[in-house]
């Protein structure tokens, strides 16, 4: 109304709107360090007029809503580059500790110490009736296998942290989650479209979406009637639907070890997501353990199995420095008819029909039979007949057997005072018989026949016989009459040589190349990757600041602007006052009229 009383209204609307902004802008002021607020503003138009005999007279001002400065747009950009960033940061800080477990920095890395391998081969190979050559060399391989199973165990426990982390950040997943799920009930509730707004509550749950960006990529939209936001992965998968939650868990892979990430559905459906997230830490670490880490060992294990092939098929068709009464393998096996070229780690080497030779001694060391096995099948139980059958039509000197009867690792003893030697078969090509049983080899691995065996560098180690028995090591091959010749050095020779013999095919990526060359490749892998990983980091990493600091302009709280308009408002506020004292003395004079 018009008079002394609508300047009085006008007055107390403009008070009460000036102190609400000064409340306003003080809760900006209190909480400018508070980790994702958002500037709040309030919203203030002119109120209805009032039409008079002059026209429309105003009736002050009032407030509408508080709103909070925030930029739809750019806050997706920043949740995204958060998942980047989070990503290549996983991926970086598991590689580093990679990198350290390939360490070829100084003299103790593995490619210095397969150098000393071979030339502890070398040395033998220049004196081989020398056990001090002997000692050196079971010493080298000692450090040689001691370090490649450092490097497995190292590289395993990695994974073993890394699927420990993936464990908990599926916890911290599900706990954001059910945190958003309950802001959205409170959201809902306290909104009234274009009069409430719940900025705080708002400003919580954009937080949580952007640390559940980092463990996980998502991609979410906010429901326009009910304020509340859907939440999905893997473009499509639900985690939060409204007030609901489909919650991760973590399962132990019963084949690898690993840990599954898994999504589960409201009626008890599960779905296997681990290998199908993109970005974010989680996606990180599986990357990481699975497509990183898994390569490595996989390579590191093709090295090993490289190394115990060529010595062992070479060692174990040679001889030391005297014949033996006994050789036992180190495989164990389920039985008889276990199948030489199906059944066994080595299997793919097994050359059906190959032969080898055995030469009986008598007790003074003189040859007095030469028996060339080639078994008519290609079972354990037939390698062990062909022995027996052999020695039988000579003189029965040696008998070929399993440990237990019928299961267990192959041995070959020697009857009575005879003793035997081994050698390669002049008739044709090695069948690989013994090397592929552990039998007179230089490297030993555990494996039982019917068991899985995906890992053998794990228990690489020089053969127990040898360490016993230095002599034992087969430093070259009976003479042409058949007799443990001093000085024979072809087998020490011709494992020196491998470290320059190109292998076929190594690792099945179709290169030729040898093993010293496969293992540089493969430390210049990691280091690319390690590389690669820091660069992606530092990338996204500049690309998420340049977000963050585009978000921080819209939403962040800049003090020297709340304080000015702490001052607009204070006066505004005085202004109203001293109107409505104006209004008062006005009132006074009429009053005082006669």
């Amino acid at each position: 109304m018009p008079g002394i009383g609508g300047a009085l209204d006008i007055a107390r609307w403009s008070m009460y709107a000036s102190q609400l902004s000064i409340e306003v802008a003080s809760h900006n002021i209190a909480n400018a360090n508070t980790e994702g607020y958002s500037r709040q503003t309030l919203g203030l138009e002119a109120n209805n007029p009032i039409t008079t005999g002059p026209g429309q007279i105003g009736t002050g001002v009032k407030a509408t809503e508080v709103f909070r400065q925030y930029d739809a747009f750019v806050n997706d950009q920043v949740t995204q580059k958060t998942s980047d960033y989070a990503y290549w940061k996983a991926q970086s800080e598991a590689m580093d500790q990679i990198e350290t477990i390939f360490n070829e920095s100084d003299e103790n890395g593995l490619n210095a110490l397969m150098g000393e391998f071979w030339n502890a081969w070398a040395d033998l190979s220049n004196n081989p009736d020398g056990v001090p050559e002997r000692q050196a060399l079971l010493a080298t391989t000692d450090n040689l296998t001691a370090l490649i199973r450092d490097v497995d165990t190292n590289l395993r426990a990695s994974q073993r942290n890394i699927n420990n982390t993936i464990a908990g950040s599926v916890g911290q997943v599900n706990s954001i989650t059910s945190q958003i799920a309950e802001l959205n009930k409170s959201i809902s509730a306290v909104e009234i479209h274009g009069v409430i707004n719940a900025n705080d509550l708002r400003d919580k749950r954009d937080l949580l979406l952007g640390q559940l960006s980092e463990l996980v990529n998502i991609s979410y939209y906010e429901e326009e009637q009910s304020g509340q936001v859907m939440v999905y992965i893997l473009g499509g998968t639900p985690l939060v639907l409204g007030n609901d939650t489909y919650s991760l868990s973590s399962r132990r892979d019963t084949v690898t070890g690993d840990t599954n990430i898994v999504w589960n559905d409201t009626s008890g459906r599960t779905l296997n997501i681990t290998n199908k997230i993109e970005g974010g830490k989680l996606a990180g670490l599986v990357d990481a353990r699975d497509g990183k880490i898994d390569a490595y060992l996989d390579s590191l294990n093709t090295l090993s199995k490289e190394i115990v092939w060529q010595v062992n098929s070479l060692h174990s068709e040679g001889v030391g420095l005297a014949p033996v009464s006994e050789m036992t393998g180190t495989v164990e096996m389920s039985g008889l008819t276990d199948d030489l070229g199906t059944d066994f780690l080595y299997s793919d080497r097994y050359h059906s029909g190959g032969t080898f030779d055995i030469v009986a001694y008598d007790a003074s060391g003189r040859p007095v039979n030469t028996y060339t096995i080639s078994p008519g099948g290609d079972t354990v139980g037939d390698l062990i007949n062909e022995i027996n059958t052999e020695a039988a039509s000579g003189g029965s000197e040696i008998t070929a057997s399993l440990t237990g009867g019928t299961s267990g690792s192959f041995r070959i003893q020697a009857n009575g005072n005879f003793t035997f030697a081994i050698k390669p078969s002049s008739t044709g090509e090695s069948s690989n018989a013994l090397a592929i049983l552990g039998t007179n080899t230089f490297f030993s691995w555990s494996e039982e026949v019917g068991e899985p065996l995906s890992d053998m560098t794990e228990t690489l180690d020089v053969n127990a016989a040898l360490k016993a028995n230095s002599e034992l090591i087969s430093s070259g091959y009976v003479d042409e009459n058949n007799n443990v010749a001093p000085g024979s050095n072809e087998v020490a020779l011709a494992i020196f040589g491998l470290q320059d013999r190109v292998i076929p095919d190594m690792g099945g990526g179709g290169v030729d190349t040898t093993m010293d060359a496969f293992y540089s490749s493969l430390v210049a892998k990691v280091g690319v990757d390690v590389q690669n990983a820091a660069q992606n980091e530092k990338f996204n990493g500049a690309m998420l600041s340049q977000y963050a600091t585009k978000k921080e302009t819209i939403t962040g709280v800049n003090l020297d602007e709340e304080m000015t308009d702490l001052l607009k408002f204070q006066q505004l506020y005085q202004a109203s006052a001293k109107l409505i004292s104006i209004c008062d003395e006005m009132m006074q004079a009429l009053l005082s009229m006669k």
